[in-house]
Parts: structure tokens; C-alpha cells; sequence
């Protein structure tokens, strides 16, 4: 059940801003790469993305308090659709490079994806029926498995973000389908036609169906991203050769833009519902795609700062190392195994789990390896 905090909300925000701002600022190092999109900017990204998703599930799902941790609980919405952004982009960019046969693909998927989540869901249900006594029907259990959430229910379901899973998979069961190396853009626009439609008009009478439709283009976008930033050694992308110079080679541009960008992001995170864009609202004809477009105005603008920035984040970086685990354990230990609320002021108990998510995710992602490693050996020799 939700928790009551007597603390004085401001001043635990504070303390939890200035201890994460610190955090921050003190990992920060030079950057050593002079691509544009690298491996370390997109886990920096993934970091900053789960990083809104947690800070939300803490002031609107644990402590249901709106109150709690602002700014930092109000684009959660960013970083769903930075996650479907980063799959997008990520499995364009290895299609592109190496183009897997269907079956192959899935197999593949299978590994990377579906391995810790089956680990994580099937200690969380042993977990919950060990120590809290909550016991689930087998069909629901038999659904979970397979993948199948079409509600969020905090404290009902037996992991409420795991809307998100179903949501994934439906993108990711049709990405080898439409996807074509020579219009990758095809694809992507038939995808999100698809989950529009989906959105829009539930037809699986999904019980939160209003989560998917605020999160139907971050993942095409991705897909289109990745067609126009790649390149080869064979043939020069004349685009990425400039937006490269831009990033390394000017002066004071680059810290121009990403101020801009810094304020479109604080501009537009305080303006993220239909109601602060009467005329958009009008245009776009449902509050939903206001909401996703506000949304999508913000991740691009991270997108941009974390891209020309010249300094990596160590923290950020560990939290996107970790960050798919994070998501998977993140809300049963908090929402049913919660000690620090109970003994720790609330800016305390914050940090803890902050901490306590890393470690965790650590520990499954050490023993869920092995498994892919040793499962993704079998499928190739198959």
C-alpha cells in the first residue's frame, strides 16, 4: 500500500537534488570519443531515462504525493519513450550492419531481453509467496510469463511497470517484419500507424491502454534516427561528417545550442499536459497526443545536450549499464519490501534505494549473464 511520509517534503527534495546534483558533478570526466552518437552517450541516456521512471514511481505510486521530489518526478513519460527511442535506434544500427533472418532475430531477442525478465518475475512471484504470503492465479502467472500485462496496477499487479514489457514486445515482434535495410523508414512509419491504431483504439482491451498511447512514435523515430546517422567505411554520411566537425570542431556553437536545449527541456517539462497548449489541443484533436508530442520535444532536446556535451557521466553511465534491471526489480522491492521509509527520514530513504537498486540489479545481471551466454551459445548452434 502507498506510504505517509511526515517529513517536510520541501526540504527532502532539496537534500535529494543537492546530494544528486553532487553526484553528478563530481563524475563527471573528459570525454575521450569524438563520435556522435557512441555507446556511452546512449547509456547515459538510458540512465537519465530510468532515473525519471523511478523518481515518478516514488511520488506518485509509493508515496502518492505530487509534491514529492519535484522537478524531478514530472517527465517520467521522457524516459519511457528514451527506452523505446534507444531499442529503435539500437536494433536499426545492428540490422543495418548485420542483417539477421527472422527466426534469427527472435532467437536473439530471446536472450538479451526476455532471460532477466523471466529471472527477475519468477523470484519476485516466489518472493511475494515466501514472504508476504501473496499467491497469484496460474493463469495470471502463465500471462506474466509470456509476457502479457495489459494493466498497471500498483500494488495489484505483480509488477505494475510491467506494461511496458507488452508494449516492447508487440515493437519488437513486428520490427523484423516490416523492417527493410534500403527504406528503413518504410518500417518505421508502418509501425507507428500500428501502435497508433493500437493507442487510439484498444482493440486487445488492454486495461491501461492510456500508457500505450502516449508511447506510439519514440520507437520509429529511433528506427529513423539510426537510418540517418549511419554510415560505413565504404560511403561517407556527409550529415554525420558535419554534425561531428560541429560537435568537435566549433568554438562556442555547440554550448549555445545546448543551452537552448537545457531550456526547452526546463520549459517544456513544466508544460508537459494538454492544457497548457489550448491551440495544439485544438489541432492535434486528442489530449493524448499533445501529451506525447510535449514528451517527444524533450527527449529530442536531451538527445541534442547529451550528444554535444564533451564530458561523460560516470553515474549516469552505471545507472544505464543497469538500468533494464533496474526497471525489472525497481517497484516490487519498494512497493512490498520497503525498510528505509520505515526508519530513514525520506531524503535518506531515497538515496538508499538508490543504492539498493544498483546492487540488486548488479546481483541479477551477474546471475542472468551466464544463462544468456550459455542460451545464446545453444541457439547458434542450432
Amino acid at each position: 500500500m502507498p506510504i505517509t511520509i511526515t517529513d517536510d517534503i520541501n526540504q527532502a527534495n532539496l537534500i535529494v537534488i543537492a546530494v544528486l546534483i553532487a553526484v553528478i558533478l563530481f563524475t563527471f570526466r573528459k570525454s575521450s570519443h569524438t563520435d556522435l552518437f557512441p555507446i556511452s552517450v546512449t547509456q547515459e541516456l538510458k540512465g537519465f531515462g530510468i532515473l525519471t521512471v523511478v523518481f515518478a514511481h516514488f511520488a506518485y505510486m509509493l508515496v502518492t504525493n505530487a509534491d514529492f521530489l519535484f522537478p524531478l518526478s514530472i517527465i517520467a513519460g521522457v524516459g519511457v519513450d528514451l527506452f523505446l527511442f534507444m531499442s529503435g535506434y539500437g536494433l536499426t544500427v545492428g540490422m543495418l550492419k548485420k542483417p539477421l533472418p527472422i527466426v534469427e532475430f527472435y532467437k536473439r531477442r530471446v536472450v538479451k531481453i526476455f532471460i532477466p525478465f523471466w529471472v527477475a518475475i519468477i523470484l519476485i512471484f516466489a518472493a511475494n509467496a515466501l514472504f508476504l504470503d501473496i499467491h497469484y492465479p496460474m493463469s495470471y502467472m502463465i500471462q506474466s510469463l509470456l509476457g502479457w500485462f495489459p494493466t498497471a496496477h500498483g500494488f495489484d499487479d505483480v509488477n505494475s511497470p510491467f506494461w511496458y514489457i507488452t508494449w516492447m514486445m508487440m515493437f519488437y515482434a513486428l520490427f523484423p517484419l516490416v523492417f527493410n535495410a534500403k527504406r528503413p523508414w518504410v518500417g518505421a512509419i508502418i509501425l507507428i500507424i500500428v501502435a497508433t491504431l493500437i493507442g487510439v483504439y484498444n482493440p486487445l482491451n488492454m486495461g491501461d491502454n492510456w500508457l500505450h498511447r502516449l508511447h506510439t512514435v519514440a520507437f520509429s523515430l529511433g528506427i529513423i534516427f539510426a537510418w540517418l546517422l549511419f554510415e560505413t567505411k565504404e560511403k561517407e554520411n556527409k550529415l554525420v561528417t558535419y554534425l561531428k566537425q560541429f560537435r568537435n570542431e566549433s568554438k562556442g556553437l555547440p554550448y549555445i545550442v545546448m543551452a537552448l536545449m537545457v531550456v526547452v527541456v526546463v520549459y517544456m517539462s513544466l508544460r508537459t499536459t494538454a492544457n497548457h497548449w489550448p491551440t495544439l489541443t485544438a489541432i492535434l484533436g486528442k489530449a493524448y497526443f499533445v501529451e506525447q508530442f510535449t514528451s517527444l520535444v524533450i527527449m529530442f532536446a536531451l538527445i541534442v545536450i547529451f550528444s554535444l556535451k564533451k564530458y561523460e557521466n560516470r553515474f549516469l553511465a552505471i545507472y544505464g549499464l543497469y538500468s533494464f534491471e533496474v526497471y525489472l526489480i525497481h517497484w516490487p522491492l519498494m512497493s512490498r519490501y520497503d525498510i528505509f521509509f520505515d526508519i530513514l527520514p525520506a531524503w535518506a530513504a531515497v538515496i538508499a534505494w538508490m543504492v539498493a537498486f544498483i546492487a540488486v540489479s548488479w546481483l541479477l545481471q551477474k546471475i542472468t549473464t551466464p544463462i544468456g551466454g550459455w542460451i545464446d551459445r545453444r541457439l547458434i548452434k542450432n
